[in-house]
């Protein structure tokens, strides 16, 4: 029960960094709009699109940081050993390989916001690879 308590604090921390990053990603799209975004912009009012965004990121995040928390009792349970600062070197290594699965699209798709993107995808390895281990352990 403990790794979902851990999972979702985690998750409500991501949350809480992807609020802080993502409106500013949003807004940089919304100065210079391509033809999608001036669709979705017409039809949804931005700040009704931008509370929605930061409504959904901490209930999404939670949920998400639970169910790795329970991935990660299973891996600790299955494969256990620490390394690189981790109590888990194969979760954590899991976690590192996702992330960066997840980055390459998303620099091809949102160059305008490589930072951010950058950003966010740090941040994730580092709460869910690195810390969530530790404070779960």
């Amino acid at each position: 029960m403990s790794y979902v308590i851990v999972g979702t604090i985690s998750g409500l921390l991501m949350a809480s960094v992807f609020v802080g990053v993502v409106p500013i990603m949003m807004f940089s799209f919304a100065k210079n709009p391509s033809s999608a975004a001036q669709i979705l912009l017409s039809r949804v009012p931005p700040l009704v699109l931008m509370m929605s965004v930061i409504a959904l990121a901490y209930l999404t995040w939670s949920i998400f940081g639970a169910a790795i928390g329970l991935l990660y009792w299973v891996s600790i349970t299955e494969a256990p050993g620490g390394g690189f600062g981790s109590p888990n070197l194969l979760f954590t290594l899991t976690i590192l390989l996702v992330g960066l699965m997840v980055a390459v699209p998303l620099f091809i798709l949102l160059k305008r916001v490589v930072v951010g993107v950058a950003a966010l995808v740090a941040t994730f390895i580092g709460i869910f690879g690195w810390a969530l281990p530790l404070f779960a352990g």
